[in-house]
């Protein structure tokens, strides 16, 4: 068995840490939106009212919030103005509806799995229809 010194109030079991919720790593020493945190080199995919108006690269940043769950990111390329925030479980992000600017609606979901992020993210306005952006990327 392992000498292993488990951090954040996880708990050692046969020389492996079984970390609390929030925490990962050997030794519960990072936590779980650490991993999220990056620039991400993407393509982006966007449909307006189910018509693809854009196939083309972007940069989305995301950063992991001071609480262990909370993200938030931006499209380098459309503008820092509009930030969403989302929460991760594991490797899985969920973006709550949210309005932005008072009248666009957002909401969405994706995953990181060995380095690829992809990012689905649904928004709305009251008189124009709807959009779909789809962003799939590996960190640098």
């Amino acid at each position: 068995t392992r000498n292993v010194q488990c951090k954040n109030n996880g708990i050692c079991r046969e020389g492996d840490c079984l970390c609390t919720n929030g925490f990962e790593g050997d030794s519960c020493q990072f936590k779980v939106n650490e991993k999220f945190d990056s620039y991400y080199a993407c393509i982006r995919t966007r449909l307006i009212n189910d018509v693809i108006v854009d196939d083309n690269d972007d940069t989305l940043r995301v950063k992991a919030k001071s609480d262990k769950f909370g993200i938030q990111f931006f499209s380098i390329r459309d503008s820092i103005y509009v930030v969403l925030n989302g929460t991760v479980n594991g490797n899985y992000i969920t973006i709550p509806e949210m309005y932005v600017m008072d009248s666009v609606k957002y909401w969405g979901n994706g995953s990181l799995n060995s380095g690829v992020l992809t990012l689905t993210v649904y928004n709305s306005w009251p008189t124009t229809g709807s959009a779909k952006t789809t962003y799939v990327g590996y960190k640098y």
